[in-house]
Order: C-alpha cells, then structure tokens, then sequence
C-alpha cells in the first residue's frame, strides 16, 4: 500500500507527467483501488486478530478462501485496470518525449543554424568574394592570354585556335571562311625614324582601320610586329573578299596625323579561301602568304591567291637565294647616267647605278633585287662591288685623260649609321690610288629622321672632312622639315622624277618644284631634277631656274664601256654624233673634260 502511494507520488512528480494532463478516470481508478484495498487490509487484519473460537464459529473452513479469491479477483482487476492506465499513460507521455525531444532537436538546430551564420557569414562572403574574384582573374588571365597588349586585337595564339575551329566547322558543315594576311609597308624605316612612339600610334591608328573595316564577327589578330591577320567567316567567293581587301588597303594608305606631322601608312594584303584555295592549316596559311608576298612587291596593293602569285613567289625566293652569292660571283655591274647642265647641255658628272647581271635571267634593274636585301651584310657587300667597279672605271678614264666629274654612289642608311660605309669608299680609294673629290655620296632625306640621326651625321661630317659633296637624293619623298635642312651637310639637292614626270599635269608639283629650287637657291646649295624625259619637262625646270639635271632625254644609264664609246671622243664633231639623246643643238655637249659641280 505504502509502496502504491510512493509509486504514485514519484509518478506525480516526473517532468511529463506534470506537462501531459492528467486523466481524471486514471485517479478515479487509482482512488477506488486505495479504497477496496484499505478495506480489504482491514478486513484482512480482523481475520487476522480474530480468535481461533471467533474464526471456527464465523467462518467455515472455505469462507475466507473464497473471500480472499473473491478480493484477490477483484483486487487483480483493478491492477490490471490500473496498469493498463498508466500504460496508456507512459505511452503518451512516450509520446510527448518524442515530441518534446523533436521541438527540442530542431530548436539546437536552429540555433545552430543561426549561430553559423552569424558566425560563419562574414568567412562564407569573404570565401564567395575570394572565388567571384578567382574567376575574374581567370578570365583576365584568359583574355591577356589571347589579346595583344597595345591594340587591343587578338594574338597569333588565338588566330591559331580560331582558325583551327573554322576548318573543323568547315570539315563539319563545309561552311568555308577567308583569311587576309597585312603586312604595313615601310613600317620599320617609319619606326626607326620617329621612334617607337610613332610606330605605335600607327599600330593602333592601324588597329582601329581594322575595327572599322570588318565585320563585328571578323576575327582579327596581330601576329607580329607590324603583320596582321583577319578571319572572315562565311566568306568563301573571290569577289567579296577582293573588296574587302581593296577597302582595306585605301583605308589604310589614308594619311594619319600625329603630333603635328602628316604620316604616310599603306599596306600589302594578300588572301585566301577555303575551300578553294586550299582546306587545311598549312595549306591555307601557304598560300595566303604567297599571295601576301607578290602583293609585297608593288605595295599598297592587295592579292588574292591564284597561280601567277605563286609563280612570281617562286621567282622571288629563287632569286632571293641567288642573290646571298652575287657579290662574291662579280655579278654586280656599274651603270652610269650623265649630270648635264640643262642650258647647255654641258656634261657635268655621273650617277652610278647597279645592277645585277643574273647568270640565267640576264641583266636586272634594281628593282627586281633590292626589296629582297634586308640582310645589312647583303647591303655592304653589294656597295662595296659597286665603290670597287666605279674606282676602276675612274682609274682607267683618268689613265685614258677622261675627267668625267664627279661620280654619285648612293650609300644606305645601313653603312651609314657605323664606320663601314666611310671604310667600304676609303678602302676602294686607297686601292685605286683616287682622291675623294672624285665622289659624291648621294643620301635620301629619310636619313634626316632615323633614330640614329646622330651616328648618320657624325658619318656625313667624316665624309665632309675628305672634301667629298653630299647630295641629298629624293627630296620632297620623305617627312624632312626645314630644320633638318638648315643642320645637316649637303650640297646638292635632288629634286624626285616623281615630281618631275607631273610637269605639264599637275600644277602642284610644278609649285613644289618651283618652291625647291627658290629653297636650295636661298640656301645656296645646287639643284637637280631627275627623270627629265621631254623637252617640255627641261623648259619648265630652266624657267624655274633649276639648271642641273639626269634623265632619258639626255642618255639612258650605261656600263662603263658605253661611257667611253660615246662620252671620249676628242673632236667636237664625235661629241655631237654621240651625243644623241640630247635634242639638236650645237651646243648641246662641251668638253667632257670640265666639271663645274663644286666639290669642296
């Protein structure tokens, strides 16, 4: 009994009882079973008390078993009745633990869960900051990878990709593209003139032709210093791309200011189309670059591949590789072309010019040769076969009591930036036992602006030294400004055959010819005009006061040995009679033998 309350008194107390209601049949059946069992305990203790008598006379022998089943029965009832209550009972408070244990289990996750982010945001938005700037570093890393840094177009990296994707797509679909390939002309004698930071305002002045010119899905790309190239995809005829790329070429041939000057840009273009011309990498970039090499030969002009391109490309590199030989052969020859006075006639002096005398292709004009001399070595070896041939002939007319005057060599900007062009005339001299008055070094006025201006200067000063005249060839062709002209060492000033052949077609030239010889005039320096080729031509310059000049209408360069037939003759009547380019005139040629050109 005592241990039925204290059960129930601890059952009170627990934590879910107290939580989950209580069912009030529960404490009625818990009160009943109290009550039955006090009044079975004290009936149970009367028996027990009862005298032996008393029980013998109350009860027979059954009586008190049949009451203790009677009570034991009914007392099992209420125990099972009450166990199964409190069953019942654990059963839903089993129940509320699960529940209360699940609220319980979701509020710490929800504090958890708070607690993260509270904690963890600021790492979790430093970690999402870091990854958003990994990825754009990435993909800035991506785009320097592929893009030229001072134009802003695509490199040869990822010319390379996207040409291999467009013969992958054409092998694919047989959707076939264009390529251009763009070399600008002059660009390195440009860049060593006004610097590097001309030549990259150039690039970039190029670069946004480029973006003007083509389409926004065009695939442009510098893949060299001054070489470009273009994917077009879609475009697979000759007439299209051949108007693309002749679009390109006068965009690009129009003059560019910078800092105050007016700069003059062309380019070469050479292209290709897959699938006619060729459907693979190296064969598309092959003949691209043919037909970019025969574009190369006349200049600011464009070509699209077709047999005649590889043929002259075939041509040029044959000739390319004969020519690393021609100085040691003896195949450079000397032609000379007279100096005359134009009122006179007088002769004056010689112009030596090369050339090559090919073993199969026979004589060749500069021409032909000369673009293919890049190399410095090929340059210096020439101009010494040509100072050697030219002191030869001085030689052996001077043995013969021939003074033709002054002979003009043109000497390159390559010898003149070192010793060697001063070494490569002193040597010939010394060899032929000459004087330097003997010669006149003919420069362009490019030299004016090359970037080592000063080593060129310090070259012409040393020739100035020996008393040899300087003339400078080509006026009016370059970007020279009077400044260049009031400091540097000349004697002579040539006036271009370009300007000369627009006499009577164009009355700006006639004004510049007329504006160059009122300028040598006042800066008391000799005039020439050059490519003289019609009478017309020599009364203007004579008018314009110009009285020096070369040209077909007096004689037509000639080797040596010519010179000597027609230029030696003693009497005056053979003078005349081989004098025939000169228009008829007693006074046409005068004694060979004088030279009035000043050769301070």
């Amino acid at each position: 009994m005592n241990r039925l309350k204290t059960m129930h008194r601890r059952l009170n107390k627990n934590l879910l009882e107290r939580i989950n209601p209580q069912d009030s049949a529960d404490e009625d059946l818990y009160l009943d079973l109290n009550r039955r069992l006090e009044v079975f305990l004290s009936r149970a203790e009367r028996v027990v008390s009862a005298s032996r008598e008393d029980r013998r006379r109350r009860y027979t022998f059954w009586g008190p078993i049949d009451f203790a089943v009677s009570a034991d029965s009914f007392l099992m009832r209420h125990f099972n009745d009450l166990i199964q209550h409190s069953h019942n009972r654990s059963g839903a408070s089993i129940g509320n633990a699960v529940s209360i244990s699940t609220v319980l289990l979701l509020m710490l996750a929800a504090i958890f869960i708070l607690a993260s982010v509270f904690l963890f945001y600021p790492l979790l938005k430093k970690l999402r900051s870091e990854h958003r700037r990994k990825m754009d570093f990435e993909h800035e890393l991506t785009h320097l990878a592929q893009t030229d840094e001072l134009t802003a177009l695509k490199n040869r990296s990822f010319f390379n990709s996207a040409l291999r994707g467009l013969l992958r797509r054409f092998k694919r679909d047989g959707t076939g593209f264009s390529i251009l390939l763009v070399d600008l002309d002059h660009f390195k004698a440009i860049n060593d003139s006004f610097g590097h930071p001309t030549g990259d305002a150039i690039l970039l002045h190029v670069a946004r032709i480029f973006r003007n010119v083509f389409r926004a899905d065009d695939i442009i790309a510098r893949i060299g210093g001054d070489e470009f190239a273009v994917l077009m995809p879609g475009i697979d005829d000759e007439a299209r791309l051949n108007a693309m790329a002749d679009r390109l070429v006068m965009a690009i041939a129009a003059d560019f200011p910078f800092e105050d000057n007016t700069l003059r840009t062309s380019a070469s273009v050479g292209g290709a189309i897959v699938p006619i011309h060729a459907t693979d990498e190296s064969g598309l970039v092959r003949v691209a670059d043919l037909a970019l090499y025969a574009a190369k030969t006349e200049r600011n002009n464009a070509v699209i591949f077709d047999e005649t391109s590889l043929a002259s490309r075939l041509e040029q590199s044959e000739l390319a590789a004969t020519l690393a030989c021609a100085a040691d052969r003896d195949e450079f020859i000397v032609h000379y072309q007279p100096k005359v006075g134009l009122r006179k006639g007088d002769h004056l002096g010689f112009e030596a010019l090369v050339r090559w005398n090919h073993p199969k292709l026979g004589l060749l004009a500069p021409g032909a040769f000369l673009p293919l001399m890049e190399d410095p070595r090929l340059i210096g070896d020439m101009t010494r076969a040509v100072a050697r041939g030219v002191c030869r002939d001085l030689k052996a007319w001077k043995e013969a009591g021939f003074l033709s005057g002054p002979i003009a060599i043109n000497l390159p900007e390559a010898l003149l930036i070192n010793e060697n062009g001063f070494e490569i005339l002193a040597s010939a001299i010394r060899e032929y036992d000459l004087d330097w008055h003997d010669l006149t070094i003919e420069v362009t006025e490019d030299v004016f602006l090359n970037r080592y201006a000063e080593r060129i200067l310090a070259s012409m000063t040393r020739f100035r030294e020996q008393n040899v005249s300087i003339a400078l060839d080509d006026f009016g062709t370059g970007f020279a400004s009077l400044l260049h002209l009031r400091d540097f060492p000349f004697d002579e000033l040539k006036i271009d055959r370009g300007f000369v052949a627009d006499i009577g077609l164009d009355s700006r030239s006639e004004q510049i010819i007329r504006a160059m010889v009122d300028l040598s005039r006042n800066l008391g320096k000799r005039c020439v005009a050059e490519g003289i080729e019609t009478e017309a031509q020599r009364d203007f310059l004579l008018e314009a006061g110009c009285e020096i000049g070369q040209g077909y209408l007096f004689a037509k360069p000639m080797p040596g040995s010519e010179v000597k037939e027609r230029w030696f003759k003693q009497s005056g009547t053979d003078r005349r009679r081989h004098g025939t380019e000169l228009p008829d005139s007693a006074t046409r040629m005068v004694d060979a033998n004088i030279s009035t050109l000043d050769t301070r």
